[in-house]
């Protein structure tokens, strides 16, 4: 008699891969460790994704970029100095809750992209839709088109930058500075 989908098992095995590329990357993310983490069989991994690593990989990124552009999509209504500080409190919380061990998943994804392209297709995808989220609110607030798109990309580099960097020296601190610089640009290009 064949096994019956669960799809609450198949959610725990991506939460669980979603959370190892957090905090080992792509490289670090085994299935061994999966199965381990998730109280998982292995049978079960090949049973929900018969693709293997890779699909299981594809599917945490993918649940990731979801739920993060959700959260985006909500924010980009807002007004960017407003809604700034808010996306960094999310990484600052996150940090801090991990004990500065987990980053970004979909950062993972990117920088795995030698081992799972697919991986890194999905996270490219997700920062070109995530510039475009947060131009077109700093569009909205008064931006100029022309320095909206840049001055998204810039916000998102220095995020993802200063979360990887606060990791490091296991502190909020760099999150809170790139809060502030970032507010004081926008500010700066509303006025021009």
């Amino acid at each position: 008699m064949a096994r019956r989908p669960d799809p609450e098992k198949r959610d725990r095995i991506v939460r669980t891969t979603r959370d190892l590329l957090r905090r080992r990357g792509v490289a670090g993310t085994t299935m061994l460790e999966v199965v381990a983490e998730a109280g998982a069989s292995r049978g079960s991994l090949y049973h929900y994704f018969p693709g293997g690593r890779s699909e299981m990989v594809e599917d945490a990124v993918r649940g990731a970029v979801e739920e993060y552009t959700a959260g985006i999509e909500l924010l980009a209504a807002m007004d960017p100095v407003e809604a700034i500080p808010l996306i960094v409190e999310v990484w600052r919380a996150e940090a801090e809750a991990s004990g500065y061990t987990a980053g970004c998943p979909v950062v993972a994804a990117a920088l795995g992209g030698e081992s799972e392209p697919a991986a890194r297709e999905i996270a490219g995808r997700a920062f070109a839709d995530w510039t475009d989220a947060v131009s077109r609110m700093l569009t909205g607030a008064g931006v100029p088109a022309s320095r909206a798109e840049p001055l998204a990309t810039l916000a998102l580099s220095a995020i993802e930058g200063a979360v990887v960097i606060a990791l490091a020296q296991r502190s909020s601190e760099p999150l809170e500075r790139v809060a502030r610089e970032l507010v004081t640009l926008v500010e700066a290009e509303v006025q021009r």
